[in-house]
């Protein structure tokens, strides 16, 4: 009974995002039924790489990094999911799934974890919905290819990119602020970069006035700045 009451508060706010903009509260529970609200401390992980996948789900709080091993036994960090964004939907029709990517929490974060077996029975055959999943795929893998064209790019633009392409998330907010704890490892593993190249650019950038730093939070004060880093592989 717990669960089912976390679960349909959980939904309340879920129906705010945009994704489910045209769905009623009843239409939005039937396609959670049993689902399940998971809350998660740092460093939780929700889904593991290359386990079978018998769930998929979508951030309601907080935020996760997608994240897989790479030959050489480090970590690659794919992508940062954020509230409204959807981790494992378009594996659930595979044959005998397995998670492409291990999904970890950011920080205190939720995530509402639905069973594949409900995709196969009630999301499959809501097309405006599989649409706008795949809308935030493509967003993803737009992202994933801005990274690879700046393969050749000097690191700071890399780290510009990154900075502002997470702040855009959050761009009706009056600050331009990360909307996730984003430490320099996480940005150094996401780029391919070591750590203290990035740490290197971040003191700069902090000295420069350019960025407000800290181990929670990142903020650009001087955006103006950050596009120029950006551009700095045109020159």
């Amino acid at each position: 009974m717990e669960k089912s009451k976390a679960l349909k508060s959980a939904l309340a706010e879920a129906i705010q995002f945009p994704i489910f903009s045209g769905l009623t509260p009843a239409e939005l529970e039937s396609l959670c039924e049993s689902g399940q609200v998971i809350v998660s401390s740092h460093r939780d992980k929700v889904f593991q790489f290359n386990e079978p996948a018998e769930y998929f789900g979508f951030v309601l709080s907080g935020a996760y990094k997608l994240s897989r091993p790479t030959p050489a036994g480090d970590e690659i960090i794919v992508h940062f999911t954020t509230p409204g964004d959807f981790v494992a939907a378009f594996i659930m029709a595979q044959p005998k799934p397995v998670f492409p990517v291990t999904v970890t929490a950011m920080g205190p974060s939720r995530f509402v974890k639905i069973p594949r077996s409900v995709f196969l029975s009630a999301w499959k055959n809501r097309p405006e919905l599989i649409l706008k999943i795949q809308s935030l795929l493509s967003s993803r893998m737009g992202q994933m290819h801005t990274q690879k064209a700046l393969q050749k790019a000097p690191l700071s633009a890399k780290v510009a990119s990154l900075l502002m392409e997470l702040v855009e998330r959050h761009a009706n907010q009056n600050e331009l602020i990360v909307p996730l704890p984003l430490t320099r490892k996480e940005i150094a593993d996401s780029l391919g970069a070591s750590v203290e190249s990035v740490i290197r650019i971040m003191s700069d950038w902090s000295k420069r006035g350019i960025i407000q730093s800290s181990d929670q939070s990142i903020k650009i004060i001087k955006p103006e700045q950050i596009i120029i880093e950006m551009k700095l592989d045109e020159t």
